[in-house]
C-alpha cells in the first residue's frame, strides 16, 4: 500500500512501459523455438487512464517483468483502451483480451460477474472486507488462486490478484448514512451484478455513468456513488466508516498468447504479479488497520466532508444487505469463500476508530454550486515549460529523466470542469474558485491541488501552489503563465 501514500503527480511524459529500442517479437513463439533473440513484448490493456490510483501498480508490474527477464520480456501498457464514453469498459476489455486484441488485461475483479464469472463475488460481499489487513491476508491466501482459476471459463488465464482501495458511499449533495438516505437515490457504480444488487437492496437505483459523462451527470442525473478516498469527487461527502467492499485488480492473459510463452516467461509474469502484490501489501498490521483513517485525514485537509454512521445506522445497513448474501451464497464456492474471509476478519484485531477533525464534518460548499464563479475563468489555455525554468525550479522538474523541454501544456476550463488536453489520453477533473484560490480535483490524483492565482487584463493566469502540494504537480500546473488562447474548445 505504499503506492497509495504517494501523490499521483501529473508529470512530464515519462517512459513508463517496459519497452525499448530495437526489434521486438510478439507472444514469445520464436523464443521457445530458439530462433530469435528479440525481446518479447506483450501489450496490456488497462481500463482507465495513467492518472488513476491503480496506474502506478500496473507500471510496477511492467517494471518487475522487465527486471526479472533482464529486458527479454516486456510489457507495453496501453491505458484508457475502452475509452471514456463506455460505462462498461472493464467488461469490454476482458472481451478484447479473450479474443486476442491484447495479450494481457488489467481490470477490477468486480466486473467479471458481468461476464458470468462468479469466483470473485466474495470480494464484493457487502461490509465483509472492511480494512486493508483483511484484504492483504485474503490476497496472499489460497483464495486468490481459486478466484483467478475461475477466469478459465472466459478463455483467459489469471496471473495475479492485486489489492486496490476500499470503496465507500459518497454523497454529492447530502450524506448517505442509513437505508432511508438511499431510498430512490440515483447511485453511480461501475457495472457489477454484485454491486448493483447491494445498491438496489439499500433502496437506491444503480446508475452506470461513464467517466466522460460524469461531470454533466453529477449536476442532474446522480445523487451519489461508491468511490475510494483517493478519487472521491471534490466537495463529496464520504461516509468513512461504511465500506461496501474492497476493490481488487486482476491481471490476466489471453489463453493462447499465454500458452505460446515459455515456462520461464510464464513464471516471470506470475512472479512479477507476486512482487507487485507484496510491494503494496507488506506493511505492519497496525499501519494497515489504520490506513483508511489516514486517507480520511488527508481528505479532510481540503474542501470535502467526512461523516460517520452511528452503530444503529450501521446495523440497519447490514440488515438491508442480507438479501444480497442470500443470493451470493447460493453459489457453493462463493459461500465457502465468504466464510473463509469472515474467519480471517475474526482472527485480526479491530482497526482503531476513524477520527475526523470537527471542521471536516461540517457542511461546506458543494462543487455542484460553483456555477457562475467558476465560469469566470472559462477558456483554453497554453503554457510553455522551459529548461531554464525547470533548472530554476529544481527537482523533480530538473531531473534528467524529465528533460523533455520545451514542453507545451494545454488545458480547458469550462464551468468547473478542467481537461488537460495536452496529455494522452486527456486528464479530466473539476475545479472551484474560492477568493483568489483555484482548487483542482483531478481524477485519480488522490488529493486536491490548491493554487493562488492572478489574472491579467489579457486573460493570462499566473498560478502558485499552496502547500501541501506535490512538487511535480506544482511544476506542471504552475511552472509558467497560462496564456488565454480562446474560448473553451470541445473536449468530449
Amino acid at each position: 500500500m505504499r503506492a497509495r501514500l504517494l501523490t499521483v503527480g501529473i508529470l512530464l511524459p515519462l517512459v513508463v512501459a517496459a519497452s525499448g529500442c530495437g526489434s521486438t517479437s510478439r507472444h514469445g513463439a520464436a523464443d521457445k523455438a530458439g530462433g530469435s533473440t528479440a525481446p518479447v513484448v506483450l501489450r496490456a490493456a488497462a481500463a482507465y487512464g495513467p492518472d488513476q490510483p491503480d496506474a502506478p501498480l500496473a507500471k510496477r508490474f511492467a517494471a518487475q517483468v522487465a527486471k526479472l527477464s533482464g529486458g527479454r520480456l516486456r510489457i507495453e501498457l496501453v491505458f484508457d483502451v475502452g475509452g471514456e464514453a463506455d460505462a462498461n469498459v472493464e467488461a469490454r476489455i476482458a472481451k478484447m483480451v479473450a479474443r486476442g486484441d491484447y495479450e494481457l488485461g488489467w481490470i477490477g475483479a468486480r466486473a467479471w460477474d458481468e461476464l458470468g464469472v462468479r469466483s470473485f463475488q466474495a470480494l464484493q460481499a457487502p461490509f465483509l472486507i472492511t480494512n486493508y489487513a483483511i484484504f492483504e491476508r485474503v490476497a496472499k491466501s489460497p483464495l486468490a488462486g481459486q478466484m483467478l482459476a475461475g477466469l478459465r471459463s472466459r478463455r483467459v488465464v489469471g496471473v495475479a490478484l492485486i489489492p486496490g482501495l476500499l470503496r465507500h458511499p459518497v454523497g454529492l449533495r447530502r450524506p448517505f448514512l442509513s437505508p432511508s438516505d438511499y431510498q430512490g437515490a440515483r447511485f453511480r457504480d461501475i457495472p457489477s451484478r454484485a454491486t448493483d444488487a447491494l445498491i438496489s437492496a439499500l433502496g437506491a437505483v444503480p446508475t452506470h455513468v461513464s467517466n466522460a459523462a460524469y461531470p454533466s451527470a453529477a449536476k442532474h442525473l446522480i445523487d451519489g456513488g461508491e468511490w475510494s478516498f483517493a478519487n472521491a469527487p471534490l466537495g463529496g461527502i464520504v461516509t468513512a466508516n461504511v465500506t461496501f467492499y474492497a476493490k481488487a485488480l486482476t491481471i490476466f492473459a489471453n489463453e493462447d498468447a499465454f500458452s505460446r510463452l515459455s515456462e520461464k516467461q510464464r513464471a516471470i509474469l506470475r512472479e512479477a504479479g507476486t512482487r507487485t502484490l507484496h510491494s503494496v501489501a507488506d506493511f505492519p498490521l497496525r499501519q494497515e488497520l489504520a490506513f483508511d483513517g489516514f486517507l480520511a485525514s488527508q481528505f479532510c485537509r481540503h474542501p470535502g466532508r467526512v461523516v460517520l454512521a452511528s452503530k444503529a445506522q450501521l446495523a440497519a445497513l447490514e440488515r438491508a444487505a442480507r438479501p444480497v448474501y442470500a443470493e451470493l451464497e447460493r453459489d457453493p464456492q462463493t459461500r465457502r469463500m465468504i466464510a473463509a474471509i469472515r474467519a480471517v476478519g475474526a482472527s485480526l484485531p479491530q482497526p482503531p476508530p476513524i477520527r475526523v477533525p470537527p471542521a471536516c464534518t461540517k457542511p461546506g460548499p458543494s462543487t455542484l454550486t460553483v456555477g457562475k464563479v467558476s465560469s469566470l475563468l472559462n477558456g483554453t489555455y497554453h503554457w510553455r515549460l522551459t529548461r531554464a525554468a525547470a533548472l530554476a525550479f529544481g527537482a523533480p522538474a530538473s531531473n534528467p529523466e524529465n528533460d523533455h523541454y520545451p514542453a507545451v501544456n494545454a488545458a480547458v476550463l469550462r464551468d468547473g470542469v478542467v481537461t488537460m488536453v495536452s496529455s494522452h489520453p486527456p486528464i479530466r477533473g473539476t475545479y472551484r474558485i474560492v477568493g483568489n484560490r483555484i482548487i483542482f480535483s483531478v481524477r485519480g490524483g488522490g488529493y486536491l491541488m490548491t493554487f493562488t492565482f492572478t489574472r491579467a487584463a489579457d486573460g493570462t493566469l499566473r498560478l502558485e501552489g499552496v502547500p501541501p502540494i506535490d512538487r511535480g504537480d506544482a511544476w506542471v500546473w504552475s511552472g509558467a503563465p497560462w496564456h488565454l488562447v480562446g474560448a473553451p474548445i470541445d473536449t468530449r
